[in-house]
């Protein structure tokens, strides 16, 4: 008897046995993505991936699919040290994969097809982001302020130039240098310059009296590699003590970050990262080693608003947003 043919509607199928090839190299598709866009965030890359992989990898059932997915989303986040803006972008395009496949009714082929047109413009769609992000936090920069930054984010820099075009570069930018890259540190800076804007360079032993002194510093906006559920940061490491700063000297603190970095985490702490740095290198006879790319977690109560593309939010939005995406998974 032919097998019947495979159909999404309700419940998804039973599970059958997987035969997906799997010489899909993810890993070196993400890097290649990356390498080739320097626009692409990590998670976006992770989505554009996975989009990759079912271009790619043939596939006959929904949980080959799904599976076929699971295996090189985990084979991906296993292959770096930082898994967390991966997971990101994973999660959130499964759950997308999971809510497409049930919401469509046809041969699997048909839905699979849908799954692959609309792939590419949900990508899109998380890359534009960016845009939006710098629309709804440009007007916070304000004419005569200062606004103090680090790191290399491109959702600030974005903002920072939107706020350039409309005030005609009449603020200023103080910038932490990072001393462990010094060339990202001189990019950032002639960027910024190159739009217009005075920027003051300072490192990173300044930040606190840079931040005492009077009338000096109005704001202070920074990226995220990751948002997580309860409204905290997980971005380049310095920025804990910068908003530990900033909150006694009640500067406010934004963050500048789309929605799609937006991840089912809940840290209590730095130790609760969920991933190994190795940032304490005890040694008595060579230099001490520090991680490449590290990072640390700000909680929400350190963070004024989360400036986002769905517009500036208080911290706790991000509990109700991925409520709201993931609670399909359940119901």
């Amino acid at each position: 008897m032919p097998a019947a043919k495979d159909t999404v509607s309700g419940d998804l199928p039973i599970r059958r046995p997987s035969t997906t090839p799997s010489n899909f190299d993810i890993v070196s598709t993400y890097h290649k993505l990356l390498e080739s866009d320097p626009d692409l965030t990590k998670p976006v890359a992770a989505i554009e991936s996975l989009i990759d992989l079912l271009n790619t990898v043939p596939s006959t059932t929904v949980y080959e699919t799904l599976d076929t997915v699971k295996a090189h989303s985990d084979r991906l986040k296993a292959s770096v040290e930082n898994p967390v803006p991966l997971t990101a972008g994973t999660d959130l395009f499964l759950q997308y994969l999971v809510s497409s496949l049930k919401q469509q009714e046809g041969s699997f082929d048909a839905v699979r097809q849908h799954l692959l047109r609309n792939g590419r413009l949900f990508a899109q769609r998380a890359i534009d982001a960016r845009n939006g992000v710098a629309e709804q936090g440009w007007r916070f920069v304000g004419e005569g302020k200062c606004v103090l930054t680090h790191g290399a984010s491109r959702s600030v820099t974005g903002l920072l130039e939107r706020a350039a075009k409309s005030l005609n570069g009449k603020f200023k930018v103080v910038y932490v240098r990072d001393g462990t890259r010094v060339s990202e540190s001189d990019g950032v800076v002639k960027e910024l310059r190159q739009m217009g804007i005075p920027v003051a360079e300072v490192p990173e032993a300044a930040v606190a009296h840079v931040m005492g002194l009077l009338r000096q510093v109005h704001m202070v906006i920074v990226g995220a590699e990751a948002v997580t559920q309860n409204g905290g940061i997980i971005s380049r490491i310095g920025t804990y003590q910068i908003a530990q700063l900033a909150s006694k000297a009640k500067i406010p603190f934004y963050v500048a970050a789309e929605t799609h970095k937006f991840v089912r985490k809940f840290p209590l702490d730095q130790r609760d990262i969920g991933f190994k740095q190795h940032v304490l290198d005890f040694s008595t006879d060579s230099a001490s080693k520090q991680p490449e790319n590290a990072v640390d977690y700000t909680p929400p109560n350190l963070i004024s608003n989360l400036i986002t593309e769905n517009g500036v939010q208080l911290p706790g939005y991000v509990f109700e947003q991925l409520l709201n995406i993931y609670g399909s998974l359940n119901g």
